[in-house]
Order: structure tokens, then sequence, then C-alpha cells
């Protein structure tokens, strides 16, 4: 891996039969107005430690600003290693999602903490807690565990539905083949085409409304189309894209489609869910699925010589195919954001992981071109998505409001709203 955000290195203890992780970056968050404040008893002697979330219910998808002090005597990514969802009253019990901890507020001595966390569709399993699981309407919670003798912060959060309605916010981002322009996806599927991206229409313009929100967009080969997916793994075309077909009722209930990839010669497309499960159509193939222990699992993207990557939201694994062997596991501590989407570099041998925060976190012969948390812009949305040039040298960040930030070579061609 590569530091995306410069820092040290150290162990990353987990007791899921998870794999270490690299700690780096730097803390960067978004700002969510109306705080809930949760005091709790949590890490050091006495018990000092609190937390605080910016909103206390909500959809899957909900973004939710989380920070807190664990503690005095509590060390961020030494002896205290950051937070769990899962069901209320169900600690070190059933499905969960663990985020690592982001880095401690700068010259802090009691362990503060803070993290944009997006509230998962899917939790993943263990071989101690059993399989992952569909996020339901219920009560859940997040739990901090304890680094010393003090007790453990908890906090409940209420998930009010399985999915929000489709809405306007900015999802998605599709390059054309040159990098000379790119397309903007929205939740409902409206389409915004800068640069020398040709306009193909756009959902509402055809007076379709998606079923669920849109949450991927890709273009055909030949630059003359594009694709949709919504949550429910229903594909829409526009422009000379060619359907090759959409998830059944029967697969859509097994966990939300959560990415998409084409294929190189554009004849077929892949959707991976939240899950973890890979589905193809066309001439797109399987070449293996990763299990739900890292669920959930946030995007997937197709290499150029063949086969296709998947990544992790709440962890950054990184599964290769073919093989599916766990070729990386961060971002640790270096992005203090929900994992967003993933870019895959020409070769098909590395990767840009984005997280909610604008960082960015790099894997194999990817390079790393800046982040917004290194750029000093402050964020008025979280970042959505990530899309790369073509050669590798840049790459953009596309952030719910639809501010497009450029990095390396990579040019902004216009955005619905200003960057920074």
């Amino acid at each position: 891996m590569v530091l995306g955000h410069g820092g040290a290195t150290s162990a990353r203890k987990l007791g899921t039969g998870r794999l270490p992780r690299p700690a780096r970056g730097a803390l960067a968050a978004v700002a969510i107005a109306g705080a809930l404040s949760v005091g709790l008893a949590g890490c050091g002697s006495p018990p000092v430690a609190t937390l605080k979330l910016s909103v206390s219910s909500g959809p899957p998808g909900t973004v939710v600003d989380i920070t807190g002090t664990a503690g005095k005597g509590c060390v961020v990514d030494k002896n205290w290693f950051g937070f769990d969802f899962e069901r209320y009253g169900q600690t070190n019990k059933g499905p969960f999602i663990e985020m690592t901890a982001p880095q401690a507020a700068t010259g802090s001595s009691s362990g503060a903490w803070s993290a944009i966390f997006e509230v998962p569709s899917y939790l993943g399993g263990s071989s101690t807690r059993g399989p992952g699981a569909l996020v339901v309407p219920g009560r859940y919670q997040v739990f901090a565990p304890t680094c010393d003798k003090g007790k453990a912060a908890t906090a409940s959060f209420t998930v009010t539905g399985t999915t929000s309605a489709p809405g306007t916010n900015y999802v998605a981002m599709a390059v054309t083949p040159d990098g000379g322009g790119y397309w903007l996806a929205q939740a409902d599927g409206g389409i915004s085409a800068y640069g020398d991206a040709h306009p193909f229409g756009s959902l509402p313009a055809e007076k379709v409304t998606p079923s669920t929100p849109i949450v991927a967009v890709a273009r055909t080969y030949d630059d003359k189309g594009l694709w949709l997916v919504g949550r429910d793994g229903h594909v829409y075309d526009l422009g000379d894209a060619h359907s090759y077909g959409s998830l059944s009722a029967a697969q859509a209930s097994l966990a939300p489609v959560a990415g998409m990839a084409v294929t190189p010669d554009g004849k077929g497309y892949w959707l991976v869910s939240a899950s973890g499960h890979v589905y193809t159509f066309g001439n797109a193939t399987s070449d293996g699925s990763p299990t739900s222990d890292n669920a959930p699992y946030d995007a997937i993207g197709t290499r150029n010589a063949g086969g296709y990557i998947v990544t992790g939201a709440s962890n950054g694994a990184l599964y290769p195919y073919p093989g599916g062997t766990l070729a990386s596991f961060g971002p640790g501590s270096a992005l203090s954001g929900w994992l967003v989407g993933t870019a895959i570099s020409p070769s098909g041998n590395g990767a840009w992981e984005a997280g909610a925060d604008g960082g960015v976190e790099t894997y194999g012969d990817a390079k790393f071109f800046g982040s917004v948390p290194g750029s000093n812009v402050t964020l008025k949305a979280p970042v959505s998505a990530i899309a790369a040039l073509p050669n590798g040298l840049g790459y953009w960040l596309l952030g719910a409001d639809g501010a497009v930030f450029s990095f390396g070579s990579a040019h902004s061609f216009g955005s619905p709203t200003p960057a920074g």
C-alpha cells in the first residue's frame, strides 16, 4: 500500500480473524449540523469518554458524523482501535461492521477521534459471529471497545427503513475514453455531461423514475451510451447502451447492489452487491466473489487484462480476480471517512479508494496525486465517488453536492457546484 496521507505504520489488532492494516492519514471531517451528544462511560481511568452522533436515526445511506474522546490513557491506533456498528444489545454477537479508528485530533491528549460513517445496508460476519445479514429497520448501536478497564462507549441509532427514496444527490461518475470529459450521475438518474462527454439524456428527461436510488454509472465501449444501475439491481440504458439484464426480485432481496463494472469490450457487465456477490451479464464471466466477512462492499472495477477488483467500504479490503486473494487491508486510520468508491489503474494491478472525507488510499501501481484534506479544502458535502484518467495520471473526486475535485493531470471541465 502507498501512504495516501502520510504518517507512521503500526499494527491493528482485531478479534475477528481479519488482517492487520497500516495506520496513517490526516483527520478530515465534514461538518453536519445538529449533532446529538451522548454521554458515555468509556476508556481510561476514571472513564470519561464521550461520543457524539450528528443524527440518531435514518435509512441505510445516512451519513453520520461521529466524534468522541476515548479517555485518558487511550491512544488511537495503539490501544484503542475504532468502533463497531451492530444490532442493539448484540455486542460481540451476530453480524457487524468494524471501522478502524482515525487519527487522534492534533495535540489531543484524551484520545480524541472523528469519523464520517455511512449507515450500511449490509453487515458483515465472521467465523465467531456467524454470517453477514441485511440491515433492516430497528435499533442498532455504535460500540467503541475499551482500551483498559473502563466501560465501553455505546450509542444507539435507529434504522428507519431499508432504503432512501431517489434524490438529487450526485452519486457516481464516468470518464470519456480520452479523459477529456465526464458524466455525473444523480440518485434519481439525472445526468450532467462536461468536456467532450456527449449528452445521452437522463431518466428524469425520459420520465422514468428509478425504483431505488441509482448507485453507479458506466459508459459503453464506443462512448455512445451509458448504463445506470439502482440499488435493487435494475439496469437502465441511455444512448446506444444495450441492456444485458438486471437482477431478479429474488436476487435483489438478498443484498442491495453497490457497484457496476463493464467488460473491456463493452459487451457485458458485472454487478456487485453489498454482501460481495458478483453477478454477471452479457459476456461477463464470474471469477469468484469475496465472502461476507469483510462486508459491506462498495465497488467493483474492471481489470483491462481480464477480471475485476472488489473493495470493502468500512475497511478497504481489496480482492483482485482472477485469484480472489485478499491483497490489501486498509485504510486503517488513513482515512476518517467511509470508503465510497474505487478506480482501477490501467494495468489492472492497482487501485485508488476514496473516502467520504475526500481522502484517497492507493494500492499496487496506482500513484497518489493528492486528496481533499491535503488540499486544505473544506468539503460542503461528503465525497461520493472517484474516477481516474484512462492513462492513470490523475483522478477526480465527486462530492454529493456535485462539486468536482481534480488531482494530477485530471482537469476540471465544470461541475454543478464549485469545488471548495
